[in-house]
């Protein structure tokens, strides 16, 4: 599995957890549906893609360039990720809060948890090849 395989899964599963979100909160939640929970899934989406794109480049071999490329996107993305949530946290009226909050961290430990398998698999297959 090369980088540009990484990238369309990313890219594939980051569209289907952004129209299951649209859905979700349009059908069941109208009353507490917001901008900010739809356009979060968009940007754990562009984090991803560029994450995998950064780290799987070729000049990120080294364990020490790996190491330094991997926490650079990741205080980068935490950054991101705590301007928007502040932004969006700080809009919203107190009953849209708490639901916003949970989503959040939904969508980050998921998104998390794919980079981070996707990760392991393209070291994965590179190793073995």
């Amino acid at each position: 599995m090369n980088s540009s395989d990484l990238i369309k899964r990313s890219i594939i599963i980051g569209s289907i957890v952004t129209i299951v979100v649209a859905v979700v909160f349009s059908v069941w939640f109208s009353d507490v549906s917001s901008s900010p929970l739809i356009v979060a899934p968009v940007l754990f989406t562009v984090a991803s893609v560029l994450t995998i794109k950064v780290l799987t480049t070729p000049s990120a071999k080294a364990l020490l360039k790996f190491s330094s490329a991997f926490m650079l996107t990741t205080v980068v993305k935490m950054l991101i990720f705590l301007a928007f949530f502040l932004v969006s946290y700080l809009q919203m009226p107190g009953e849209k809060r708490i639901c916003f909050v949970v989503v959040f961290l939904l969508l980050y430990l998921g998104f998390t948890a794919i980079d981070t398998i996707a990760l392991l698999q393209f070291f994965k297959d590179k190793e073995n090849s």
